[in-house]
């Protein structure tokens, strides 16, 4: 298990991809913290994209964030990302968020 964080600042309404599964691993995603460093509200989003069937998943949708606030998901859960898979973001135009994300990667079995 290795486990890592992964961060960026976001571009204000463009959907980016934070980490992509690389192939022959899977991971665990425990840790979603956005930033709103903007001086006003301002929203966020972020999805899981499950590679095996071509789908996103919201995980959180147009969540209002004040100015100056953070979100955090954090804890005992968990979700459980194979290869391929992805964590995307975006926040609302004129926003300024970072986001930080923590994965444990683990190789497959048999790889």
């Amino acid at each position: 298990m290795k486990p890592f964080s992964v961060g960026k600042n976001l571009v204000a309404n463009t959907k980016t991809t934070l980490y992509t599964i690389p192939q022959g691993y899977y991971g665990k995603w425990n840790l979603l913290y956005a930033h709103n460093a903007t001086v006003s509200a301002k929203t966020f989003s972020a999805w899981w994209y499950d590679s095996s069937t071509a789908t996103e998943v919201a995980i959180v949708l147009d969540y209002p964030l004040p100015a100056t606030d953070y979100l955090k998901f954090d804890g005992g859960a968990y979700v459980v990302l194979e290869e391929g898979d992805m964590v995307k973001m975006i926040s609302e135009t004129g926003s300024t968020f970072s986001t930080i994300c923590t994965f444990e990667l683990n190789k497959k079995q048999g790889i």
